[in-house]
C-alpha cells in the first residue's frame, strides 16, 4: 500500500563543526521521507519547489519511484533554503538563516489518485496547512503528523485540533515537553497519547533513541550505535519514513506491527546520520536496511 507525505523540499547550506561547509545539498521533509520509506512502501509526493530545484536530485525522487504528481514546481521560484551550524556536540545546531521562497505561500493540493491513499505523513508545517490536507483525503485515512516549537508556541489552538485528527504522532524530546508542560518524559509520551487520542506517539531522543506509547504499554527503545556521524540532518524525517511506510507495508498498527515500525524506522534512520544530506541513505540498499534492522532487534531482545 502506498503511503503520502505532505512537506518541504529544500536545498540545505550546512556547517560542520570543522568548518567545512556544505552548500545546497537537497533536504527537507520530503526528501528525506522519500529515500527512506521507499524500502517499505510506494511513496507519493505533495509539496513545492523552485525552478532552481536542481533537475539531478527531482532524478533521485523518481529513482525511489516517487509518484511526484503532487510536487509543484514553480517557474521562476525560488526553493525553500535552510542554513545551519552544527557544534562539537553534533546534537547542538543552530539555525543561521531560512528563505522560504515557494514553501512560503505553498497552498497544498492532493492529486485525485492521491485522496485515497492510506497512510499519510503530515511532516511539520502549519497546523491550518496539514488540516487543510486531511480536508481533501478520501475514505479512511492513518494520519501521522509531526510539529515544532513555533507552532506549539504560537498556533496552539490549530495543533489541538489537527492532532486530534491523526492517528499517530512522532515528535522529539523538546517539543513533547512543550506539548504537555511536564519534564518527565514518561509521564509526557503516556499523558500526551491519552490526551489527543492517538493509537500511538514517538517522543525522539536523538543518539538516546525514543519511547513509543500505546494504549497498553510503553516501549523504549535505543538509536543505532553509530562511531561517527558525518550530518544528522533530517534523521527525524527518515525516521519518519520508515515508521509510517512500515505500517502502511503491513496495513495494521497493533503492537507487534508498531514494534516492527521502530526496528524499520531506526535503521533507515541510522543511515541518514552516515552521509551528508541524502548521501547516507542513497548509497544503502535494502538489504543493508533489512540487515541492521535484523541485527537490531536481536541487540534489544537482551534475552
Amino acid at each position: 500500500m502506498p503511503v503520502m507525505v505532505v512537506g518541504s523540499i529544500a536545498l540545505d547550506t550546512i556547517k560542520m563543526p570543522n568548518g567545512k561547509i556544505y552548500k545546497d545539498v537537497p533536504g527537507g521533509s520530503c526528501g528525506y521521507f522519500i529515500h527512506s520509506a521507499r524500502f517499505f512502501a510506494p511513496v507519493r509526493v505533495v509539496g513545492v519547489a523552485g525552478e532552481d530545484f536542481p533537475k539531478k536530485h527531482l532524478d533521485g525522487f523518481r529513482k525511489c519511484k516517487a509518484d511526484l504528481e503532487g510536487l509543484q514546481i514553480r517557474r521562476g521560484g525560488k526553493t525553500f533554503q535552510w542554513h545551519g551550524t552544527y557544534m562539537a556536540d553534533m546534537n547542538d545546531r543552530t539555525t543561521d538563516a531560512l528563505h522560504f521562497g515557494v514553501l512560503g505561500d505553498f497552498d497544498p493540493v492532493v492529486p485525485a489518485k492521491f485522496r485515497k491513499t492510506s497512510h499519510v505523513f503530515l511532516a511539520c508545517s502549519q497546523p491550518w496547512l496539514q488540516a487543510k490536507v486531511l480536508d481533501q483525503m478520501e475514505g479512511k485515512t492513518f494520519a501521522v503528523c509531526d510539529t515544532i516549537a513555533v507552532y506549539i508556541q504560537n498556533d496552539r489552538k490549530d495543533l489541538d485540533k489537527l492532532i486530534r485528527r491523526c492517528q499517530g504522532m512522532i515528535v522529539n524530546d523538546e517539543e513533547a515537553r512543550m506539548l504537555s508542560g511536564d519534564h518527565n518524559l514518561v509521564s509526557t509520551a503516556i499523558g500526551l497519547r491519552k490526551k489527543y487520542r492517538l493509537q500511538f506517539l514517538v517522543v525522539k531522543k536523538g543518539e538516546h533513541g525514543g519511547l513509543l506509547a500505546v494504549k497498553d504499554a510503553l516501549v523504549p527503545f535505543p538509536a543505532w550505535p553509530l562511531e561517527k556521524v558525518p550530518d544528522p540532518t533530517g534523521a527525524g524525517d527518515s525516521f519518519a519514513g520508515g515508521f509510517v511506510a512500515t505500517l502502511a507495508k503491513l496495513g495494521r498498527a497493533d503492537l507487534p506491527a508498531l514494534k516492527t515500525a521502530v526496528l524499520n524506522a531506526t535503521s533507515v534512520a541510522s543511515y541518514a546520520c552516515q552521509g551528508v544530506a541524502l548521501a547516507g541513505l542513497t548509497k544503502a540498499t535494502a538489504k543493508d536496511v533489512r540487515a541492521r534492522a535484523a541485527a537490531f532487534e536481536k541487540t534489544v531482545r537482551l534475552g
